[in-house]
């Protein structure tokens, strides 16, 4: 099936995106790799007027020790967490289910942000997080959030994310 007509935005920075979502409000979807959002667009269970592209949103893109926790980007690419040393020393647990996501080419662009955000019961990296006992960071024109993962995941396909923030 092909997904219903959509507006195309592609940022650069995090506060490009914050701004797009502002003024787009809740008919705006945000984009990365889209192996999560565009197959349910195409099944048109999701029905964007406009796709936000944060791929060129560098500032998502890391993976870095920050004081006593590991801070992962929403941008990042499951196959540079599977190859990040730091994971690797201190959550190894995530670059090893990173590396059984899918094929190479889903894994060089789907992103933790967009597994994440999509909550499919069927998808290890939420399941490794909640283990973990993560905490995941939202933002948008309402400000920042910090939600517990344990809090973050209501249901299937279904998170604590609201428009907004």
């Amino acid at each position: 099936m092909i997904p219903s007509q959509f507006d195309y935005v592609r940022v650069s920075t995090v506060d490009e995106a914050v701004a797009a979502l502002a003024e787009h409000g809740e008919d705006a979807k945000i984009l990365a790799g889209g192996h999560s959002l565009l197959p349910i667009m195409k099944l048109r269970l999701a029905v964007p007027t406009v796709l936000i592209d944060i791929s060129g949103a560098q500032e998502l893109n890391y993976v870095r020790v920050d004081g006593d926790q590991v801070a992962i980007g929403a941008g990042t690419r499951h196959h540079d967490l599977e190859k990040s040393e730091v994971a690797q020393a201190e959550v190894p647990l995530l670059p090893h289910v990173a590396s059984r996501v899918g094929d190479p080419q889903v894994r060089h662009r789907g992103t933790l942000g967009g597994t994440v955000a999509h909550c499919d019961p069927a998808s290890d990296l939420p399941t490794a997080l909640l283990a973990l006992g993560a905490t995941v960071v939202v933002a948008g024109p309402n400000g920042r959030r910090e939600i517990p993962i344990t809090a973050f995941f209501l249901g299937f396909f279904e998170t604590a994310m609201e428009e907004g923030s």
